[in-house]
C-alpha cells in the first residue's frame, strides 16, 4: 500500500512538473488573467542601415572605405510573455534580437554589418475574432543596444581592420497580427531612429512568425 501511495504521489508531481513546462493546447490564448509565452522568428524588410566595410586597395592592402549601405533583408528572433486583462486587452514584454549584413558571409571580417537587441513593453488590442482565433494591434516601445561595424582605425583609405561600433536607440513598433491557436503571425512598422554611428533609415518592416504558447 505505501508503495502505491509513493507511486501516485511521485506520478502527480511528475505530471504536474510537465504540465508546467510544456505548452498546454487546451489552454486559452486570451481572456481575462490568461498568461501566454511568446517564441518568434523575424524577417526585417526595407531597412537600409548603414555599416562599416572592407575592401582592396591598387596594392592589395586591405583597407577601411568607410560606410556603406546594407540593403539586404535581416533576421532575428525574440522571445517574451503576455498578459490579457479583459477579453479584447493585454500587454506584453519582449526581448528581442536582429541583424543585418549584404549577404550570407557578410559579418565583422569584411562588413557591411549592423544589429541590435530590444527590449519592449506596450499594449496588444484584439480587434475581432474568439478566444483563440483573433485579430489583433500591437505596439511596442522600449529600448534598443545597436552594433555596427567600423574601421579601426576609423581612417577611409588607410590600411584597417573591423570592429565594432556601439550605440543605443529608442525602438518602437506597431502592427497587426493573427492568432490562429498555437501559431501567430504579424506584419510591422519598426522605428529605430539613431541605429548606430553611421545612420540609415529609420524605419523597416518586420514580418514576425511564432508560438502563442
Amino acid at each position: 500500500m505505501i508503495r502505491k501511495i509513493k507511486s501516485a504521489i511521485l506520478t502527480l508531481v511528475l505530471a504536474a512538473s510537465f504540465g508546467f513546462f510544456l505548452p498546454n493546447a487546451d489552454a486559452s490564448d486570451s481572456g481575462p488573467g490568461v498568461w501566454d509565452f511568446l517564441l518568434f522568428g523575424n524577417l526585417d524588410m526595407g531597412s537600409n542601415f548603414n555599416a562599416g566595410t572592407l575592401g582592396m586597395n591598387s596594392a592589395g592592402t586591405t583597407v577601411y572605405k568607410g560606410s556603406s549601405p546594407i540593403t539586404s533583408a535581416g533576421y532575428g528572433f525574440g522571445f517574451g510573455t503576455e498578459v490579457w486583462f479583459t477579453d479584447n486587452i493585454a500587454a506584453r514584454v519582449l526581448l528581442q534580437g536582429n541583424v543585418f549584413a549584404n549577404g550570407f558571409n557578410a559579418n565583422l571580417k569584411n562588413g557591411p554589418f549592423f544589429g541590435y537587441g530590444a527590449a519592449t513593453i506596450g499594449p496588444v488590442f484584439k480587434l475581432f475574432g474568439s478566444t483563440n482565433y483573433f485579430v489583433y494591434a500591437p505596439v511596442d516601445l522600449g529600448y534598443a543596444i545597436t552594433a555596427a561595424s567600423s574601421g579601426s582605425p576609423a581612417t577611409v583609405g588607410a590600411s584597417s581592420s573591423l570592429t565594432s561600433s556601439m550605440g543605443h536607440s529608442f525602438y518602437g513598433d506597431l502592427g497587426i497580427g493573427i492568432n490562429v491557436r498555437l501559431i501567430t503571425i504579424e506584419a510591422k512598422v519598426a522605428y529605430l531612429p539613431t541605429p548606430g554611428a553611421f545612420g540609415g533609415n529609420s524605419f523597416f518592416f518586420p514580418i514576425s512568425i511564432g508560438f502563442d504558447l
